[in-house]
């Protein structure tokens, strides 16, 4: 269905006019955190392990839009946050949601790309080397939402303006493919674009 909503016709003599045409508003997207991490990640590429490893420590991260308004990026995307054993839950600063910290469980719980704090900070923690930057495709497999070079979720540019910019710059390829390179800023912006595009975050320091 059409982004677009149009209030009523005028009709003179044989021609018609097209009156107080505008943009219908979007829903908003509920996508929490999945309820099956471990799957979703194994369907990503990953292999979960039982506990951290920080041998390769990368920080990317994803502002998403829909309409001007900030979507937020769940905590706990690729973690078990139910596991009996390992997962450490406590509410961020400003009280609004859950920070979850692994230390080691009783069975797999952790991916190797995830969510600890709804920050959308997308963490890599790998125990290989050097090891080669996942892609944003693989994180929103995690995430269980669609991303393929037509669609983000359900919206789809053949119904509205789905863009996305890489440091401030728009990327005209398949988003899916975006290397998500340590610091790397992503913003996903849906149907009416914010007053501004991030072009960089501040991750602090020692990040």
């Amino acid at each position: 269905m059409s982004a677009i909503a149009c209030r009523g016709w005028l009709v003179a003599g044989l021609g018609l006019a097209l009156l107080g045409c505008s943009a219908k508003p979007l829903t908003q997207p509920s996508w929490p955190a999945p309820s099956d991490p471990m799957k979703l990640s194994r369907d990503a590429g990953f292999v979960p392990t039982d506990r951290e490893f920080l041998t390769t420590h990368t920080h990317a991260h994803l502002d998403l839009f829909v309409d001007g308004q900030h979507v937020q990026v769940p905590a706990g995307i690729g973690i078990d946050t139910a596991a009996p054993k390992g997962i450490e839950a406590t509410r961020t600063p400003d009280g609004t949601g859950m920070d979850y910290q692994v230390s080691v469980c009783d069975a797999p719980c952790l991916s190797e790309l995830h969510t600890h704090a709804p920050d959308a900070i997308l963490h890599t923690e790998s125990a290989k080397a050097d090891a080669a930057p996942h892609t944003l495709g693989q994180f929103f497999i995690e995430w269980g939402v669609r991303m393929d070079d037509s669609c983000i979720g359900q919206y789809c540019k053949s119904d509205t303006n789905v863009d996305v910019y890489v440091d401030g710059k728009k990327h005209d390829g398949n988003p899916a493919d975006i290397k998500l390179t340590q610091h790397v800023e992503v913003a996903i912006v849906i149907g009416k674009p914010p007053a501004l595009i991030p072009s960089s975050w501040d991750f602090g320091l020692g990040s």
